[in-house]
């Protein structure tokens, strides 16, 4: 067993048991962690080195949804969001307004929050057990729910 210390409460803790068999799922640039003793049914937190690849994380994972679900973009997206990008117009889901789907996915990588449930969430501490099986150190976190 191992832990994982957050900057702040979440679900009334900042502490957690971790076993390194909930650790994993590794993807390109960052990992999953499970906490199943956190809330009812346990949480899922994606891990990161830093806030810039918690950002990229977010960014590719809309680019490769557009690319391999096209109409269930356009239904995310809206089609009056997209005709207006095509003519270089502000507009966009979300909180601010863009002038292109390259610019809406880049503002993943200024504020990946808005992809998360919850966080980001500073990692205090974690075991070294972890950090080595995962083959990184993380130092944010985001709940994925």
């Amino acid at each position: 067993m191992s832990f994982i210390k957050f900057d702040q409460d979440f679900s009334g803790a900042q502490f957690f048991v971790v076993r390194e068999e909930d650790c994993g799922d590794s993807f390109a640039i960052g990992a999953i962690i499970e906490i199943p003793s956190c809330g009812t049914y346990g949480h899922s937190f994606c891990v990161f080195e830093d806030e810039e690849q918690a950002g990229d994380h977010a960014r590719e994972y809309w680019r490769d949804y557009i690319e391999s679900d096209p109409r269930e973009a356009v239904e995310i997206l809206g089609a009056e969001n997209l005709m207006q990008w095509a003519l270089g117009r502000p507009a966009g889901p979300g909180s601010r307004k863009v002038n292109s789907l390259e610019e809406w996915l880049d503002l993943y990588k200024e504020d990946p929050s808005e992809h998360f449930e919850e966080g980001p969430f500073e990692i205090e501490a974690i075991g070294e057990n972890i950090v080595k099986k995962l083959g990184f150190r993380p130092t944010i976190a985001y709940s994925m729910g």
